[in-house]
């Protein structure tokens, strides 16, 4: 029996059911898409990362320098140095202190300059840290943990997927480069 002036009980209509389209987007936040590391390409001038969009239609191409490619292509292989490199120091310090990613974001194009940020869990609180994307990208990977890209920067730095696809990907990613100086 339910006390005087209580709500009344929780009904299976009202009870938190998910639909499951609110997933659709891997849980990205609000103006955000979850995206996936495709690959990295060698170019004229140096490597670039490609991320795919939720639908695997839009390449996001990100130029990145060779210590960060490595490590990035390491741990799409599931495979580690060695020796820790700076992302593996940077993962074990986290732990260490208590903490664990909860996910990687790229916000934003600066001028000619990617903004990223790393979201760090620690102690009961979210710590938002700006990062390099390449760095973004990487703790991402290495953690295990979702990587968001603004659908904004989606829309204005992406390529259609075939663009990359094929023998002129690279000349594609270099004119990319030069028009709109989509860098580090």
């Amino acid at each position: 029996a339910a006390l005087p002036g209580a709500p009344p009980p929780a009904t299976l209509a009202s009870s938190f059911a998910p639909d499951p389209a609110a997933f659709a987007d891997g849980g990205a936040p609000r103006g955000y898409e979850a995206v996936s590391v495709w690959r990295i390409l060698e170019t004229s001038d140096g490597q670039a990362v490609l991320l795919l969009d939720a639908h695997r239609t839009t390449v996001l191409p990100i130029f990145i320098g060779g210590t960060e490619a490595l490590t990035i292509e390491l741990r799409l292989e599931g495979e580690r140095s060695t020796r820790p490199l700076t992302h593996d120091l940077l993962a074990s310090l986290v732990h260490e202190l208590g903490g664990r990613p909860v996910k990687s974001q790229i916000d934003e194009l600066r001028g000619d300059t990617f903004i990223g940020s790393v979201f760090v869990e620690q102690g009961g609180r979210v710590l938002e840290l700006d990062a390099r994307p390449s760095d973004a990208i990487a703790m991402a990977l290495g953690a295990g943990v979702p990587l968001f890209v603004s659908r904004d920067l989606i829309l204005s730095s992406g390529l259609p997927r075939e663009h990359v696809e094929g023998g002129d990907g690279a000349r594609e990613l270099q004119k990319k480069k030069r028009g709109t100086s989509v860098s580090l």
